[in-house]
Protein backbone atom coordinates (compact mmCIF):
# COMPACT_ATOMS: atom_id res chain seq x y z
CA UNK A 1 0.00 0.00 0.00
CA UNK A 2 1.61 3.38 -0.76
CA UNK A 3 1.48 6.65 0.40
CA UNK A 4 3.01 5.86 4.03
CA UNK A 5 0.22 5.37 7.07
CA UNK A 6 -2.50 6.87 5.03
CA UNK A 7 -3.72 6.22 1.47
CA UNK A 8 -6.73 6.91 -0.17
CA UNK A 9 -8.51 4.70 -2.30
CA UNK A 10 -10.80 5.68 -5.61
CA UNK A 11 -13.35 2.98 -6.32
CA UNK A 12 -16.15 3.14 -9.49
CA UNK A 13 -19.08 1.19 -9.14
CA UNK A 14 -20.18 -0.95 -12.34
CA UNK A 15 -22.86 -3.40 -12.68
CA UNK A 16 -23.76 -3.52 -8.44
CA UNK A 17 -20.38 -3.79 -7.28
CA UNK A 18 -17.58 -1.47 -6.43
CA UNK A 19 -14.42 -1.57 -7.71
CA UNK A 20 -10.95 -0.55 -6.46
CA UNK A 21 -9.85 1.60 -9.64
CA UNK A 22 -6.95 3.61 -8.70
CA UNK A 23 -4.95 4.76 -5.21
CA UNK A 24 -3.65 8.27 -3.98
CA UNK A 25 -1.59 9.72 -1.81
CA UNK A 26 -3.66 12.42 -0.83
CA UNK A 27 -7.17 13.70 -0.57
CA UNK A 28 -6.65 16.34 -2.81
CA UNK A 29 -5.48 14.36 -5.61
CA UNK A 30 -7.80 11.56 -5.11
CA UNK A 31 -10.79 13.78 -5.43
CA UNK A 32 -9.05 15.39 -8.34
CA UNK A 33 -8.76 11.79 -9.90
CA UNK A 34 -12.24 10.55 -8.81
CA UNK A 35 -14.01 13.22 -11.16
CA UNK A 36 -12.01 12.03 -14.28
CA UNK A 37 -12.69 8.64 -13.67
CA UNK A 38 -16.66 9.38 -13.24
CA UNK A 39 -16.54 10.42 -16.43
CA UNK A 40 -15.49 7.14 -18.08
CA UNK A 41 -18.52 5.57 -19.81
CA UNK A 42 -18.73 2.20 -17.58
CA UNK A 43 -18.48 3.94 -14.29
CA UNK A 44 -22.03 4.40 -12.36
CA UNK A 45 -20.70 6.29 -9.26
CA UNK A 46 -17.12 6.84 -7.30
CA UNK A 47 -16.49 7.47 -4.13
CA UNK A 48 -12.90 7.65 -1.78
CA UNK A 49 -11.89 5.65 0.69
CA UNK A 50 -9.21 6.36 3.20
CA UNK A 51 -7.24 3.65 4.77
CA UNK A 52 -5.24 4.17 7.85
CA UNK A 53 -2.35 2.04 8.97
CA UNK A 54 -2.13 2.37 12.24
CA UNK A 55 1.51 1.65 14.59
CA UNK A 56 0.38 -2.33 15.51
CA UNK A 57 -0.54 -2.80 11.87
CA UNK A 58 -3.94 -2.86 11.55
CA UNK A 59 -5.73 -0.89 9.17
CA UNK A 60 -9.17 1.09 9.10
CA UNK A 61 -10.85 2.43 6.47
CA UNK A 62 -13.68 5.71 6.39
CA UNK A 63 -15.25 6.47 2.86
CA UNK A 64 -14.91 10.51 2.84
CA UNK A 65 -16.78 10.53 -0.51
CA UNK A 66 -19.25 9.44 -2.40
CA UNK A 67 -21.17 10.38 -5.95
CA UNK A 68 -23.31 8.63 -7.74
CA UNK A 69 -24.30 9.56 -11.79
CA UNK A 70 -27.76 9.45 -13.32
CA UNK A 71 -28.06 6.97 -15.80
CA UNK A 72 -28.14 7.66 -19.18
CA UNK A 73 -31.32 7.51 -20.27
CA UNK A 74 -31.23 3.96 -22.53
CA UNK A 75 -32.45 3.77 -25.89
CA UNK A 76 -35.13 1.19 -25.96
CA UNK A 77 -38.69 0.77 -26.98
CA UNK A 78 -42.49 -0.25 -25.10
CA UNK A 79 -43.15 -4.21 -24.63
CA UNK A 80 -46.18 -4.42 -26.65
CA UNK A 81 -49.20 -5.28 -24.46
CA UNK A 82 -52.65 -6.04 -25.47
CA UNK A 83 -54.40 -4.76 -22.16
CA UNK A 84 -54.35 -1.82 -19.36
CA UNK A 85 -56.67 -0.76 -16.90
CA UNK A 86 -58.72 2.08 -17.13
CA UNK A 87 -57.58 5.36 -15.30
CA UNK A 88 -60.77 7.67 -14.70
CA UNK A 89 -58.60 9.76 -12.00
CA UNK A 90 -55.00 11.24 -12.19
CA UNK A 91 -54.86 9.28 -8.81
CA UNK A 92 -55.43 5.55 -10.42
CA UNK A 93 -52.29 6.06 -12.10
CA UNK A 94 -50.25 5.38 -8.75
CA UNK A 95 -52.38 2.03 -8.01
CA UNK A 96 -51.09 -1.34 -8.32
CA UNK A 97 -52.83 -2.27 -11.37
CA UNK A 98 -50.87 0.84 -13.22
CA UNK A 99 -48.08 0.08 -11.88
CA UNK A 100 -47.93 -3.51 -12.82
CA UNK A 101 -48.91 -1.54 -16.31
CA UNK A 102 -45.84 0.42 -16.25
CA UNK A 103 -43.48 -2.83 -15.26
CA UNK A 104 -44.89 -4.67 -18.30
CA UNK A 105 -44.72 -1.54 -20.54
CA UNK A 106 -41.35 0.09 -20.10
CA UNK A 107 -39.24 -3.36 -19.13
CA UNK A 108 -36.86 -3.20 -21.49
CA UNK A 109 -36.67 0.40 -19.81
CA UNK A 110 -36.48 -0.39 -15.94
CA UNK A 111 -33.93 -3.57 -16.60
CA UNK A 112 -31.27 -0.82 -17.66
CA UNK A 113 -31.94 1.59 -15.21
CA UNK A 114 -33.37 -0.34 -12.25
CA UNK A 115 -36.15 1.92 -11.17
CA UNK A 116 -39.38 0.33 -10.27
CA UNK A 117 -42.81 2.36 -11.10
CA UNK A 118 -42.88 4.01 -7.46
CA UNK A 119 -39.49 5.16 -8.10
CA UNK A 120 -40.23 6.38 -11.99
CA UNK A 121 -43.50 8.46 -10.34
CA UNK A 122 -41.96 9.73 -7.20
CA UNK A 123 -38.84 10.92 -8.44
CA UNK A 124 -38.86 13.94 -10.75
CA UNK A 125 -35.72 13.52 -12.17
CA UNK A 126 -36.37 9.93 -13.01
CA UNK A 127 -39.78 10.95 -14.59
CA UNK A 128 -38.24 13.67 -16.39
CA UNK A 129 -35.47 11.20 -17.54
CA UNK A 130 -38.03 8.44 -19.13
CA UNK A 131 -40.32 10.90 -20.63
CA UNK A 132 -36.95 12.18 -22.30
CA UNK A 133 -36.29 8.82 -23.55
CA UNK A 134 -36.69 9.11 -27.21
CA UNK A 135 -39.93 8.51 -28.63
CA UNK A 136 -40.70 5.84 -25.52
CA UNK A 137 -42.82 7.94 -23.30
CA UNK A 138 -45.15 9.03 -26.55
CA UNK A 139 -45.13 5.41 -27.62
CA UNK A 140 -46.54 3.89 -24.49
CA UNK A 141 -48.94 6.81 -24.02
CA UNK A 142 -50.64 5.43 -27.79
CA UNK A 143 -50.69 2.06 -27.06
CA UNK A 144 -52.54 2.16 -23.64
CA UNK A 145 -54.80 4.98 -25.58
CA UNK A 146 -55.40 2.60 -28.13
CA UNK A 147 -56.31 -0.31 -25.87
CA UNK A 148 -58.68 1.34 -23.42
CA UNK A 149 -60.39 3.71 -26.52
CA UNK A 150 -60.95 -0.23 -28.01
CA UNK A 151 -62.58 -0.83 -24.46
CA UNK A 152 -64.63 2.20 -24.13
CA UNK A 153 -65.12 3.31 -27.89
CA UNK A 154 -63.73 6.66 -27.47
CA UNK A 155 -61.83 8.44 -29.87
CA UNK A 156 -58.12 7.51 -29.24
CA UNK A 157 -56.89 10.49 -29.91
CA UNK A 158 -59.35 12.24 -27.40
CA UNK A 159 -58.41 9.09 -25.01
CA UNK A 160 -54.42 10.08 -25.57
CA UNK A 161 -55.01 13.68 -24.67
CA UNK A 162 -56.49 12.59 -21.28
CA UNK A 163 -53.52 10.57 -20.26
CA UNK A 164 -51.20 13.49 -21.08
CA UNK A 165 -53.24 15.89 -19.11
CA UNK A 166 -53.13 13.14 -15.76
CA UNK A 167 -49.17 12.26 -16.53
CA UNK A 168 -48.30 15.89 -16.49
CA UNK A 169 -50.36 16.48 -13.29
CA UNK A 170 -48.25 13.67 -12.09
CA UNK A 171 -45.39 15.16 -13.15
CA UNK A 172 -46.03 18.75 -11.53
CA UNK A 173 -46.98 16.53 -8.33
CA UNK A 174 -42.97 15.09 -8.21
CA UNK A 175 -41.87 18.48 -9.01
CA UNK A 176 -43.33 20.33 -6.33
CA UNK A 177 -41.89 17.53 -3.99
CA UNK A 178 -38.65 17.58 -5.23
CA UNK A 179 -38.65 21.61 -4.97
CA UNK A 180 -39.91 20.80 -1.11
CA UNK A 181 -37.46 23.00 1.19
CA UNK A 182 -36.50 20.41 4.04
CA UNK A 183 -37.51 17.30 2.91
CA UNK A 184 -35.73 14.81 5.34
CA UNK A 185 -33.34 11.96 4.41
CA UNK A 186 -34.32 8.51 5.04
CA UNK A 187 -31.57 7.46 7.76
CA UNK A 188 -31.38 3.84 9.76
CA UNK A 189 -34.43 1.63 9.63
CA UNK A 190 -37.30 3.33 11.29
CA UNK A 191 -39.53 4.41 8.09
CA UNK A 192 -42.38 4.49 10.43
CA UNK A 193 -40.68 7.56 12.12
CA UNK A 194 -40.03 9.07 9.42
CA UNK A 195 -43.35 9.06 7.81
CA UNK A 196 -44.93 10.12 11.03
CA UNK A 197 -42.25 13.17 11.17
CA UNK A 198 -43.71 14.03 7.83
CA UNK A 199 -47.49 13.82 8.81
CA UNK A 200 -46.23 17.15 11.03
CA UNK A 201 -44.44 19.10 7.67
CA UNK A 202 -46.06 18.33 4.47
CA UNK A 203 -50.12 19.52 3.22
CA UNK A 204 -52.25 17.85 4.64
CA UNK A 205 -52.85 14.44 3.13
CA UNK A 206 -49.99 14.33 1.46
CA UNK A 207 -48.41 12.45 3.98
CA UNK A 208 -47.88 8.97 2.51
CA UNK A 209 -46.74 10.88 -1.39
CA UNK A 210 -44.34 12.48 0.43
CA UNK A 211 -42.50 9.17 2.49
CA UNK A 212 -42.41 7.64 -0.77
CA UNK A 213 -40.81 11.03 -2.13
CA UNK A 214 -38.20 10.42 0.36
CA UNK A 215 -38.13 6.53 -0.05
CA UNK A 216 -37.50 6.83 -4.11
CA UNK A 217 -34.32 9.30 -3.59
CA UNK A 218 -33.24 6.12 -1.11
CA UNK A 219 -33.73 3.80 -3.15
CA UNK A 220 -32.48 5.21 -6.29
CA UNK A 221 -28.85 5.24 -4.67
CA UNK A 222 -28.79 1.39 -5.19
CA UNK A 223 -28.09 0.45 -9.03
CA UNK A 224 -29.03 -3.22 -8.89
CA UNK A 225 -32.41 -5.08 -7.79
CA UNK A 226 -30.50 -6.98 -5.16
CA UNK A 227 -29.25 -3.70 -2.99
CA UNK A 228 -33.11 -2.32 -3.17
CA UNK A 229 -34.35 -5.76 -1.83
CA UNK A 230 -32.13 -5.62 0.94
CA UNK A 231 -32.63 -1.60 1.68
CA UNK A 232 -36.65 -2.68 1.72
CA UNK A 233 -35.74 -5.61 3.53
CA UNK A 234 -34.49 -3.59 6.49
CA UNK A 235 -37.13 -1.28 6.42
CA UNK A 236 -39.30 -3.60 6.77
CA UNK A 237 -39.08 -4.32 10.31
CA UNK A 238 -41.77 -7.18 11.93
CA UNK A 239 -43.28 -3.98 14.73
CA UNK A 240 -43.65 -1.93 11.57
CA UNK A 241 -47.49 0.23 11.93
CA UNK A 242 -49.03 -1.19 9.39
CA UNK A 243 -49.20 2.55 7.45
CA UNK A 244 -45.63 2.69 6.85
CA UNK A 245 -45.87 -1.13 6.10
CA UNK A 246 -48.62 -0.75 3.38
CA UNK A 247 -46.43 1.95 1.75
CA UNK A 248 -43.62 -0.78 1.75
CA UNK A 249 -45.36 -3.18 0.79
CA UNK A 250 -46.23 -1.16 -2.35
CA UNK A 251 -42.42 -0.94 -3.48
CA UNK A 252 -42.02 -4.84 -2.83
CA UNK A 253 -45.23 -5.26 -5.16
CA UNK A 254 -42.80 -3.60 -8.20
CA UNK A 255 -39.76 -5.34 -7.40
CA UNK A 256 -40.86 -8.27 -7.52
CA UNK A 257 -43.26 -7.08 -10.84
CA UNK A 258 -39.86 -6.68 -12.54
CA UNK A 259 -39.37 -9.96 -14.42
CA UNK A 260 -35.24 -9.84 -14.28
CA UNK A 261 -35.54 -8.78 -10.15
CA UNK A 262 -37.99 -11.62 -9.28
CA UNK A 263 -35.06 -13.80 -11.12
CA UNK A 264 -32.50 -12.43 -9.05
CA UNK A 265 -34.24 -12.85 -5.81
CA UNK A 266 -35.23 -16.50 -6.54
CA UNK A 267 -31.83 -17.56 -7.65
CA UNK A 268 -30.85 -20.47 -10.78
CA UNK A 269 -34.59 -21.99 -11.62
CA UNK A 270 -34.21 -24.79 -13.97
CA UNK A 271 -37.02 -24.07 -16.00
CA UNK A 272 -40.12 -22.14 -15.96
CA UNK A 273 -41.98 -24.75 -14.23
CA UNK A 274 -39.71 -24.45 -11.06
CA UNK A 275 -39.67 -21.07 -11.70
CA UNK A 276 -43.44 -20.94 -11.27
CA UNK A 277 -43.26 -23.52 -8.11
CA UNK A 278 -40.60 -21.07 -6.63
CA UNK A 279 -42.95 -18.01 -7.61
CA UNK A 280 -46.03 -20.09 -5.62
CA UNK A 281 -43.98 -20.74 -2.48
CA UNK A 282 -42.85 -16.89 -2.57
CA UNK A 283 -46.63 -16.21 -2.77
CA UNK A 284 -47.51 -18.06 0.43
CA UNK A 285 -44.86 -17.07 2.45
CA UNK A 286 -43.04 -20.18 2.65
CA UNK A 287 -40.01 -19.90 -0.28
CA UNK A 288 -36.56 -21.44 1.24
CA UNK A 289 -33.89 -18.92 -1.17
CA UNK A 290 -31.50 -22.21 -1.23
CA UNK A 291 -30.32 -20.82 -4.50
CA UNK A 292 -30.66 -16.87 -4.07
CA UNK A 293 -28.11 -13.97 -3.04
CA UNK A 294 -31.10 -12.73 -1.02
CA UNK A 295 -31.65 -15.72 0.94
CA UNK A 296 -31.36 -13.50 4.33
CA UNK A 297 -33.89 -10.84 2.83
CA UNK A 298 -36.09 -13.58 1.86
CA UNK A 299 -36.08 -14.71 5.28
CA UNK A 300 -37.31 -11.45 6.62
CA UNK A 301 -40.14 -10.91 4.44
CA UNK A 302 -41.47 -14.32 4.03
CA UNK A 303 -42.89 -14.05 7.25
CA UNK A 304 -44.58 -10.76 7.04
CA UNK A 305 -46.22 -12.10 3.33
CA UNK A 306 -47.39 -15.36 5.20
CA UNK A 307 -49.05 -13.35 8.11
CA UNK A 308 -50.69 -10.91 5.25
CA UNK A 309 -48.71 -8.26 6.35
CA UNK A 310 -47.71 -7.77 2.30
CA UNK A 311 -50.80 -7.80 0.36
CA UNK A 312 -50.06 -5.77 -2.55
CA UNK A 313 -47.07 -7.93 -2.91
CA UNK A 314 -49.06 -11.08 -3.07
CA UNK A 315 -51.15 -9.79 -5.75
CA UNK A 316 -48.18 -8.76 -7.97
CA UNK A 317 -46.91 -12.14 -7.89
CA UNK A 318 -50.34 -13.38 -8.67
CA UNK A 319 -50.28 -11.69 -11.53
CA UNK A 320 -46.97 -12.91 -12.75
CA UNK A 321 -48.05 -16.62 -11.94
CA UNK A 322 -51.35 -15.62 -14.15
CA UNK A 323 -49.02 -14.43 -17.15
CA UNK A 324 -46.23 -16.74 -16.95
CA UNK A 325 -48.75 -19.44 -17.08
CA UNK A 326 -51.19 -18.45 -19.99
CA UNK A 327 -47.84 -17.87 -21.99
CA UNK A 328 -46.66 -19.94 -25.02
CA UNK A 329 -42.96 -20.32 -23.19
CA UNK A 330 -42.55 -24.06 -22.36
CA UNK A 331 -42.57 -24.94 -18.83
CA UNK A 332 -39.58 -27.68 -19.38
CA UNK A 333 -37.72 -25.75 -22.17
CA UNK A 334 -34.55 -28.03 -21.43
CA UNK A 335 -36.18 -31.00 -22.09
CA UNK A 336 -39.87 -30.99 -24.10
CA UNK A 337 -40.69 -34.55 -23.21
CA UNK A 338 -41.69 -33.57 -19.61
CA UNK A 339 -43.94 -30.73 -20.56
CA UNK A 340 -46.95 -32.62 -19.69
CA UNK A 341 -44.96 -34.13 -16.33
CA UNK A 342 -44.55 -30.33 -15.69
CA UNK A 343 -47.48 -29.38 -15.97
CA UNK A 344 -48.89 -31.48 -13.81
CA UNK A 345 -46.57 -30.19 -11.40
CA UNK A 346 -47.28 -26.81 -11.27
CA UNK A 347 -51.18 -27.52 -11.19
CA UNK A 348 -50.85 -29.40 -8.24
CA UNK A 349 -48.95 -26.71 -6.37
CA UNK A 350 -51.58 -24.33 -7.38
CA UNK A 351 -54.18 -26.52 -5.88
CA UNK A 352 -55.55 -26.33 -2.33
CA UNK A 353 -58.92 -28.91 -1.38
CA UNK A 354 -61.05 -25.36 -0.49
CA UNK A 355 -59.89 -24.01 -4.49
CA UNK A 356 -56.97 -22.94 -6.70
CA UNK A 357 -54.66 -20.45 -5.94
CA UNK A 358 -55.84 -17.60 -7.83
CA UNK A 359 -59.34 -18.88 -8.07
CA UNK A 360 -60.73 -18.46 -11.85
CA UNK A 361 -57.97 -16.80 -13.21
CA UNK A 362 -55.83 -19.92 -12.45
CA UNK A 363 -58.16 -21.73 -13.81
CA UNK A 364 -58.45 -20.31 -17.13
CA UNK A 365 -54.85 -19.74 -17.52
CA UNK A 366 -54.47 -23.52 -16.82
CA UNK A 367 -56.92 -24.45 -19.98
CA UNK A 368 -55.22 -21.86 -21.85
CA UNK A 369 -51.95 -23.43 -20.92
CA UNK A 370 -53.06 -27.10 -22.02
CA UNK A 371 -53.44 -26.47 -25.45
CA UNK A 372 -50.23 -25.76 -26.34
CA UNK A 373 -49.49 -29.41 -24.97
CA UNK A 374 -52.19 -30.26 -27.81
CA UNK A 375 -52.08 -30.54 -32.01
CA UNK A 376 -55.10 -28.36 -31.97
CA UNK A 377 -55.38 -24.49 -31.07
CA UNK A 378 -58.48 -22.31 -31.12
CA UNK A 379 -61.82 -23.04 -29.63
CA UNK A 380 -61.53 -26.60 -30.78
CA UNK A 381 -58.83 -26.64 -28.87
CA UNK A 382 -60.06 -25.23 -26.05
CA UNK A 383 -62.60 -27.53 -25.54
CA UNK A 384 -60.08 -30.21 -25.84
CA UNK A 385 -58.30 -28.43 -23.24
CA UNK A 386 -60.97 -29.07 -20.37
CA UNK A 387 -61.04 -32.22 -20.17
CA UNK A 388 -57.45 -32.74 -20.82
CA UNK A 389 -56.36 -30.79 -17.90
CA UNK A 390 -58.75 -33.44 -15.52
CA UNK A 391 -57.20 -36.24 -17.31
CA UNK A 392 -53.81 -35.67 -17.12
CA UNK A 393 -53.60 -34.24 -13.23
CA UNK A 394 -55.99 -37.45 -12.65
CA UNK A 395 -56.84 -35.90 -9.14
CA UNK A 396 -61.02 -35.99 -8.40
CA UNK A 397 -60.95 -33.12 -5.84
CA UNK A 398 -58.46 -30.80 -8.30
CA UNK A 399 -61.28 -31.96 -11.26
CA UNK A 400 -63.97 -30.57 -9.44
CA UNK A 401 -62.20 -27.42 -7.72
CA UNK A 402 -60.59 -26.21 -11.52
CA UNK A 403 -64.13 -27.29 -13.10
CA UNK A 404 -66.06 -25.52 -11.24
CA UNK A 405 -63.63 -22.29 -10.84
CA UNK A 406 -63.21 -22.30 -14.44
CA UNK A 407 -67.13 -22.17 -15.08
CA UNK A 408 -66.96 -19.12 -12.96
CA UNK A 409 -64.38 -17.51 -15.40
CA UNK A 410 -64.56 -15.79 -18.74
CA UNK A 411 -63.47 -18.69 -20.40
CA UNK A 412 -65.62 -20.88 -18.66
CA UNK A 413 -68.89 -19.13 -19.88
CA UNK A 414 -67.98 -20.08 -23.12
CA UNK A 415 -67.30 -23.14 -22.81
CA UNK A 416 -70.35 -23.85 -20.51
CA UNK A 417 -71.23 -27.02 -21.86
CA UNK A 418 -67.42 -28.66 -21.98
CA UNK A 419 -67.32 -28.39 -18.51
CA UNK A 420 -70.61 -30.10 -17.35
CA UNK A 421 -69.88 -32.72 -19.36
CA UNK A 422 -66.34 -32.90 -17.89
CA UNK A 423 -67.87 -32.48 -14.16
CA UNK A 424 -70.19 -35.34 -15.30
CA UNK A 425 -67.07 -37.44 -16.65
CA UNK A 426 -65.84 -36.80 -13.21
CA UNK A 427 -68.47 -37.48 -10.93
CA UNK A 428 -70.78 -39.50 -13.03
CA UNK A 429 -70.08 -43.18 -11.59
CA UNK A 430 -72.92 -45.15 -9.79
CA UNK A 431 -71.14 -46.37 -6.62
CA UNK A 432 -68.63 -44.55 -4.63
CA UNK A 433 -65.98 -46.41 -5.78
CA UNK A 434 -65.22 -45.19 -8.61
CA UNK A 435 -65.41 -41.33 -7.09
CA UNK A 436 -62.06 -42.69 -5.13
CA UNK A 437 -60.15 -45.84 -4.40
CA UNK A 438 -61.83 -48.85 -3.23
CA UNK A 439 -59.41 -48.82 -0.16
CA UNK A 440 -60.21 -45.47 1.28
CA UNK A 441 -61.27 -45.29 4.89
CA UNK A 442 -65.38 -45.45 5.35
CA UNK A 443 -65.00 -41.83 7.44
CA UNK A 444 -62.86 -40.42 4.49
CA UNK A 445 -65.30 -41.73 1.64
CA UNK A 446 -68.23 -40.11 3.43
CA UNK A 447 -66.27 -36.63 3.85
CA UNK A 448 -64.87 -36.43 0.61
CA UNK A 449 -68.15 -37.30 -1.30
CA UNK A 450 -69.88 -34.62 1.11
CA UNK A 451 -66.97 -32.14 0.44
CA UNK A 452 -67.72 -32.81 -3.42
CA UNK A 453 -71.11 -32.16 -2.59
CA UNK A 454 -70.96 -28.67 -0.90
CA UNK A 455 -68.37 -27.42 -3.89
CA UNK A 456 -70.97 -28.23 -6.58
CA UNK A 457 -74.17 -26.68 -4.15
CA UNK A 458 -71.76 -23.22 -3.75
CA UNK A 459 -70.84 -23.37 -7.67
CA UNK A 460 -73.08 -20.16 -8.49
CA UNK A 461 -71.67 -20.16 -12.11
CA UNK A 462 -73.16 -23.29 -12.73
CA UNK A 463 -77.04 -23.47 -14.49
CA UNK A 464 -79.02 -23.90 -11.84
CA UNK A 465 -80.73 -27.12 -13.30
CA UNK A 466 -77.61 -29.29 -13.57
CA UNK A 467 -76.07 -27.73 -10.13
CA UNK A 468 -79.49 -29.77 -9.15
CA UNK A 469 -78.72 -32.79 -11.02
CA UNK A 470 -75.25 -33.57 -9.79
CA UNK A 471 -76.12 -32.91 -6.35
CA UNK A 472 -79.10 -35.39 -6.62
CA UNK A 473 -76.53 -37.68 -8.07
CA UNK A 474 -73.93 -37.44 -5.10
CA UNK A 475 -76.74 -37.78 -2.77
CA UNK A 476 -78.18 -40.97 -4.50
CA UNK A 477 -74.52 -42.73 -4.71
CA UNK A 478 -73.78 -41.47 -1.10
CA UNK A 479 -76.97 -43.26 -0.22
CA UNK A 480 -76.41 -46.10 -2.10
CA UNK A 481 -72.79 -46.51 0.30
CA UNK A 482 -74.65 -45.98 3.32
CA UNK A 483 -77.32 -48.34 3.16
CA UNK A 484 -74.87 -51.06 1.45
CA UNK A 485 -72.22 -50.75 4.36
CA UNK A 486 -74.72 -50.45 7.18
CA UNK A 487 -73.18 -47.24 8.89
CA UNK A 488 -76.37 -46.39 10.47
CA UNK A 489 -76.83 -49.96 11.67
CA UNK A 490 -73.70 -50.24 13.06
CA UNK A 491 -73.57 -47.28 14.99
CA UNK A 492 -77.24 -47.96 16.08
CA UNK A 493 -76.76 -51.65 17.88
CA UNK A 494 -79.53 -52.79 19.95
CA UNK A 495 -76.90 -54.69 22.03
CA UNK A 496 -75.73 -51.02 23.53
CA UNK A 497 -77.19 -48.93 26.02
CA UNK A 498 -79.99 -45.89 24.62
CA UNK A 499 -77.38 -43.62 25.48
CA UNK A 500 -74.68 -45.03 23.18
CA UNK A 501 -77.10 -45.87 20.73
CA UNK A 502 -78.93 -41.74 20.41
CA UNK A 503 -75.40 -40.28 21.53
CA UNK A 504 -73.56 -42.04 18.44
CA UNK A 505 -76.33 -41.60 15.85
CA UNK A 506 -75.87 -37.72 17.28
CA UNK A 507 -72.85 -37.41 16.78
CA UNK A 508 -72.92 -39.04 13.35
CA UNK A 509 -75.58 -36.81 12.21
CA UNK A 510 -73.28 -33.80 13.71
CA UNK A 511 -70.42 -34.36 12.09
CA UNK A 512 -70.35 -33.01 8.23
CA UNK A 513 -69.73 -36.24 7.31
CA UNK A 514 -73.18 -36.21 5.21
CA UNK A 515 -74.86 -33.04 3.45
CA UNK A 516 -77.41 -31.92 5.62
CA UNK A 517 -80.60 -32.04 4.22
CA UNK A 518 -80.37 -34.71 1.81
CA UNK A 519 -81.49 -37.79 1.79
CA UNK A 520 -78.56 -39.36 3.13
CA UNK A 521 -78.65 -37.27 5.86
CA UNK A 522 -82.23 -38.10 6.41
CA UNK A 523 -81.33 -41.80 6.62
CA UNK A 524 -79.77 -41.09 10.33
CA UNK A 525 -82.16 -38.66 11.47
CA UNK A 526 -85.27 -40.87 10.77
CA UNK A 527 -83.40 -43.36 13.37
CA UNK A 528 -82.55 -40.78 15.55
CA UNK A 529 -86.29 -40.01 15.75
CA UNK A 530 -87.09 -43.50 16.36
CA UNK A 531 -85.27 -43.38 19.43
CA UNK A 532 -86.37 -40.25 20.55
CA UNK A 533 -90.04 -41.50 20.23
CA UNK A 534 -89.58 -44.15 22.16
CA UNK A 535 -91.65 -43.76 25.57
CA UNK A 536 -90.16 -42.62 28.31
CA UNK A 537 -86.95 -41.68 26.48
CA UNK A 538 -85.36 -39.58 28.92
CA UNK A 539 -85.70 -42.19 31.84
CA UNK A 540 -84.08 -44.50 29.87
CA UNK A 541 -81.50 -42.71 28.48
CA UNK A 542 -80.40 -41.92 32.20
CA UNK A 543 -80.78 -45.63 32.57
CA UNK A 544 -77.82 -46.62 35.08
CA UNK A 545 -77.04 -43.10 36.34
CA UNK A 546 -77.86 -42.80 40.23
CA UNK A 547 -77.01 -39.09 40.84
CA UNK A 548 -79.77 -36.55 39.61
CA UNK A 549 -77.15 -33.88 38.74
CA UNK A 550 -75.45 -36.02 36.57
CA UNK A 551 -78.73 -37.51 35.28
CA UNK A 552 -79.57 -33.79 34.27
CA UNK A 553 -75.77 -33.11 33.09
CA UNK A 554 -75.93 -35.90 30.97
CA UNK A 555 -79.56 -35.01 28.97
CA UNK A 556 -78.36 -31.33 28.52
CA UNK A 557 -75.07 -32.27 26.99
CA UNK A 558 -77.24 -34.64 24.86
CA UNK A 559 -79.96 -31.53 23.97
CA UNK A 560 -77.38 -29.23 23.19
CA UNK A 561 -75.61 -32.22 20.45
CA UNK A 562 -78.95 -32.51 18.84
CA UNK A 563 -79.34 -28.55 18.50
CA UNK A 564 -75.81 -28.52 17.25
CA UNK A 565 -77.15 -31.81 14.61
CA UNK A 566 -79.45 -29.73 13.25
CA UNK A 567 -82.76 -30.94 15.33
CA UNK A 568 -84.92 -28.91 17.14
Amino acid sequence: MAGGRASFEIQIFHNGHWVTEEFRETELTARAQAKVLLQKPDAQGIRIVKNWTRADGVVTANTLYTEMREPTAPVVNIVAIDEAPFCRETEDYYRLESRITINRLFRKYVDQVFLTPTELIHNYKALKKIQEADTLFPAAVDRVATIQARETGEDPRGRRDIIYRCVAQITAKARRADEYPNLPKLTGNDFGKLCARLETMVPPGDGDFYALVVLSRDLVQHRNWLGKLERLAGLAQPGQQQPAMALLDGVFADLFGVASALQDVLGYQRNLAEALCAIIDLYEGRFVAERSDAKEQIAAITPLIAGGRLEETRKSLMDRIIRQLSSAQPLSRNDPSHEREAFRAVALRLFRPEGLIGGSETAEALTRRFVYLQDEGGKAGLRRAVPGVTTLVANQTFSVVYLLQLAASPLGAELSQDVIATLWQVLGGNTIDTLMAPGTPIRDKLSRVTGLYHKISDAEALPEAERQRLLTHLDTVLCGYVKREGIIEKLDDPKASLRNRATRLIEFCASNLLPMKSKTHALARERVVALLKQPNFEVHFTDGIADPTRCEDSLRAFYALLARAGFK
